[in-house]
């Protein structure tokens, strides 16, 4: 058992230092193929990738990785011809590079099934055998240097750096959060003995440690956090190559522009955001992208542009996922909507294109896995949310068609607005918190059994907390408070008795088994020992139950 778990973090290892390096030259080859295309018959850069593809054959020969190995070998020896000899860069080699490096990629993210993969190895490294050989022009191979295997033979790793589980580090955050629930309760404690106490030498001074404290613990946090983050990198570099392949099932020209791969998230966000990216890039590639002919009759290059940026901004970081295309289709969305009797009144521009993450809305024709604005949208919309997160869309007929994204730096700690509602208290996530405002008399009214409030100009619908909530049915005096939640452009107000401040909150997730309402995400624990849930605004936004 104990060789078992040394040789499984052995092969987590080989894959977290193997991974970037196959990445790095999937992206070395799509360039090289792209340059190609334009007429640059170069190839500078596969001499210089010989290095790294050398270090992943003698990895993966270590580990006993077969089918990495020869993948790379191939590679190597393919990487070879085509930098002796001009006239071996062609488009049928490009392609095997590619596909080659990709290959590579998924056969090292997959090294902990020892079953996977060979036969698509040797089934690949049999084509380039059959390619060389059947190359008539004699070519030189690269005399490449043969030095002992090793874990990195084009420079040894960091001597500061040390490789921790990343279950370790979720060990450490539940500690933390822990202490983080003890530190809130100290201070409540504080507060109830200074009010009892008065001003005193001994009330200073904890007062003194109960701040100092408190700055301890934001720095112990800023610090655990930043060992979490990792470059949103993770995430884009699986796109150039997917886009360049389903461009081409498409027959169309599509340009990956990636800005802000060097952008900070916590793992476990970028572990749940791979998915939705998926459904926006391939919409833009199938969808959203025009025909090459239809292209240069608009006036426009063949090739399309297709932009994946991430920019940090205070505790948030907004992804955004735009291209050149034809744009959203107005007029085709608002007629589907009235057919699925989802119109809305007097629709502004943003109502109508939000009507494409409505579960099941598709303007295509012809509905397939990755065809049609909608399709997948409702899951992306979905996946987003579910991370505390918001998505909205913007476009211009004829110009393009804009999803701009925004998730939280972190899922572990939320600051959170804590209201009352029936004597129980509950966080609100400040993410999706617009404006708290006070009830006024004759504020509230009922149209259509739908509670509605006066919100800057707008009339929003507003929901009673303890209706929603499940702890006040029978209650008939009134709420003084309402809090306006949004997701995306869409707004609701929360009926609440009392605001009690904002607090820094630590998640805990709940057990599907007991049960809980559509609107709860998680739970936490308050300074004074009360276990408060955590709001699901996207989900109340979304609610459109009778206040």
């Amino acid at each position: 058992m104990d060789n078992d778990h040394a040789f499984a973090e052995l092969i987590q290892e080989y894959i977290a230092e193997s991974l970037p390096l196959a990445e790095a030259v999937s992206d070395a080859f799509l360039a090289l193929e792209r340059r190609w295309q334009e007429g640059d018959a170069a190839a500078g850069e596969v001499v210089e990738l010989k290095g790294t593809l050398h270090t992943l054959k003698g990895n993966s020969a270590m580990m006993g990785l077969r089918p990495m190995q020869v993948v790379a070998h191939a590679l190597e020896d393919l990487a070879a011809r085509v930098a002796a000899d001009e006239r071996a860069r062609t488009e049928a080699e490009s392609a095997l590079l590619v596909e080659g490096a990709g290959l590579l990629i998924d056969l090292i993210g997959a090294a902990a099934d020892a079953q996977s993969g060979s036969g698509e190895a040797e089934e690949f490294v049999a084509r380039v055998r059959r390619r060389l050989e059947a190359d008539a022009a004699p070519a030189v191979p690269l005399r490449l240097e043969r030095r002992r295997a090793e874990r990195r033979p084009d420079g040894a790793p960091d001597a500061g750096t040390v490789r921790v589980d990343f279950r370790r580090l979720d060990t450490l955050l539940e500690i933390f959060g822990e202490a983080m629930i003890e530190q809130s309760a100290l201070t409540e404690v504080y507060r109830r003995l200074a009010a009892r106490i008065g001003s005193s030498a001994e009330v200073t001074d904890l007062d003194r440690v109960v701040v100092s404290l408190r700055a301890t613990m934001k720095r112990l946090e800023s610090a655990l956090m930043q060992t979490r983050l990792l470059p949103i990198s993770t995430v884009f570099n699986r796109f150039p190559r997917a886009v360049r392949d389903l461009a081409r099932d498409e027959q169309k020209q599509v340009r990956l522009v990636i800005e802000g791969g060097d952008t900070l998230l916590d793992k476990t966000i970028l572990d749940r955001l791979g998915e939705p990216l998926v459904h926006l890039v391939s919409n833009a590639v199938v969808h959203g992208v025009e025909s090459e002919a239809e292209r240069l009759r608009a006036g426009k290059p063949a090739e399309a542009v297709l932009s994946l940026r991430a920019t940090a901004l205070a505790d948030r970081v907004v992804i955004s996922v735009s291209d050149d295309g034809r744009g959203l289709e107005t007029e085709r969305i608002l007629a589907k909507a009235r057919a699925l009797g989802l119109e809305p009144a007097s629709p502004t521009p943003a109502d109508v294109h939000g009507l494409i993450f409505v579960p099941g809305f598709s303007t295509a024709e012809q509905v397939s896995h990755v065809a049609g604005r909608g399709v997948g949208l409702d899951a992306a919309a979905a996946a987003i949310h579910d991370l505390g997160g918001g998505i909205e869309v913007a476009s211009e007929a004829g110009r393009g068609t804009r999803f701009t994204l925004s998730v939280p730096l972190t899922l572990a700690i939320v600051r959170s607005l804590i209201v009352e509602v029936d004597r129980e208290r509950y966080a609100v996530p400040l993410s999706h918190v617009a404006e708290t405002v006070r009830v006024e008399p004759g504020a509230l009214h009922e149209i259509n059994r739908q509670g509605v409030v006066m919100w800057r100009g707008s009339a929003i619908h507003v929901a009673d907390g303890g209706r929603l909530l499940g702890t006040g049915t029978t209650r008939t005096a009134p709420r003084n408070y309402f809090v306006v939640l949004f997701a995306g452009p869409r707004h609701r107000g929360l009926l609440v008795d009392r605001l009690v401040g904002h607090q820094d909150v630590v998640v805990k997730g709940l057990d599907p088994t007991l049960g809980r309402p559509d609107v709860v995400s998680g739970a936490t624990i308050l300074g004074d020992g009360r276990v408060a849930c955590i709001l699901d605004a996207a989900g109340i936004v979304a609610q459109r139950e009778a206040a």
